[in-house]
This record gives structure tokens, sequence and C-alpha cells, in this order.
């Protein structure tokens, strides 16, 4: 009994050259598609776990955080658990060539960021009043 080739048989190299790249191409571009997912996603291993998320957005950057609705216990007045916890640990250790700071400067950078949000808050909130 001859073997079927369906490749052989019904299609010429040029056709059959097509398909394959045809193929190879629209596996690339879903190949493609699931990093990018993965990269607005991220930490998937967490959210199936019960993980939740909070993501924002400014000016040219993203912030996504996740937390494990077991371990804290949820303030009514925010979305986000531990809030001054996570802007704590965002700003802390943030200053570039900390190591060559003394502890007073890289300090008082910290305190400068915190005054400039407090003042950006006090402009904010005169919008409503």
């Amino acid at each position: 009994m001859a073997e079927f080739n369906y490749f052989d048989d019904h299609l010429k190299t040029n056709e059959r050259d097509e398909y394959l790249s045809q193929w190879k191409s629209e596996t690339e571009f879903e190949e493609d598609v699931r990093d990018i997912l993965k990269l607005l996603r991220p930490h998937r291993g967490q959210r199936l776990q019960g993980w939740r998320e909070h993501r924002t957005k400014g000016d040219g950057f993203r912030v996504t955080v996740s937390w494990d609705p077991a371990q804290v216990q949820m303030q009514e007045a925010f979305c986000i658990p531990k809030i001054a916890d996570v802007i704590e640990s965002l700003l802390v250790g943030s200053a570039r060539e900390q190591d060559l700071l003394d502890p007073q400067a890289e300090f008082e950078l910290y305190a400068s960021v915190v005054r400039e949000l407090g003042e950006r808050l006090t402009e904010l909130r005169s919008r409503y009043e």
C-alpha cells in the first residue's frame, strides 16, 4: 500500500512553501501576543492563588501592586491594603547611588518627594473647593 502524503500529492513546492511560511508567521504572531499578554498581566501564579491587583499609570510609567487577601486586612478607605507601607517600600531605596549618600542626604531626598506629593494633593483638593 502506497503512503499518502498531502503535501507531495496535492501541493506544488511553491504552494507548500507559501503554506508553511504562512503557518510559521501565524504561529510566531500568536507567540508574540502571548508574550505581550504576559507583560500586561504579570504574576500569573499569584493571581491563580487568589492574589488581588491594583494597576495605575502615569506619563511614561505603569505600576502594579499585588497582595494576598488572606494575609492582609483591608482598610475601608483605600482599595490597596497597607498603602503607606507600599509607598514607603517604593520610595525608600529608590535614590540613585544611595550607597554613596550619607543617610541624612538620602532621607532628605525621600522627604522632598513626600513634600512635593503633599503640595500636589493640596493643589488637587483646591480644585474641588
